[in-house]
């Protein structure tokens, strides 16, 4: 199992084949469990983990639609496609599709993070300068937050 965790599969992996996988280097009691999983057929929770498998399955393996049917050599097969069953398994890799939109949000995030840009304050929040509390502010002073509205109409009322 610590194969799995290492390479992060144990987070993807159905459940099916996560006891495959123990089954493949346990005993009989583990082989025992997996085909009474498999002959049972998936749950409803087995089923979402299934879809969310196949967000990251390689398109190199044959995977099924679901885990109805599976059998013990099918789940063996599915995880010696994945090279799980060797002794390095290969890591998991997410590839995200992102539109143009997307693109361009991402391309934001991260530069704000960028630490070259940190001297740089974002556009829409107040001056590190402003004071607040302390002074007293009248009703028709610009309000010191930075806003630019009448003290009266931003945080005076």
């Amino acid at each position: 199992m610590t194969n799995l965790i290492d390479s992060g599969w144990a987070t993807w992996l159905p459940f099916e084949l996560i006891e495959a996988y123990d089954a493949h280097s346990g005993g009989s009691a583990a082989r025992r469990d997996l085909r009474r999983r498999l002959e049972r057929g998936p749950s409803e929770a087995d089923q979402e983990r299934w879809e969310r498998f196949r967000l990251v399955c390689p398109s190199r393996v044959d995977l099924p639609a679901d885990a109805s049917g599976l059998t013990v050599q099918d789940a063996e097969g599915l995880l010696d496609e994945l090279g799980l069953l060797d002794g390095d398994p290969e890591p998991v890799e997410l590839v995200l599709t992102l539109d143009e939109e997307e693109l361009r949000e991402l391309e934001r995030v991260r530069s704000l993070r960028d630490p070259s840009g940190a001297g740089a304050a974002a556009p829409d929040l107040p001056s590190l300068s402003a004071q607040f509390g302390g002074g007293k502010v009248g009703r028709n002073d610009p309000c010191p937050c930075g806003s630019g509205k009448k003290f009266k109409r931003c945080h005076g009322a």
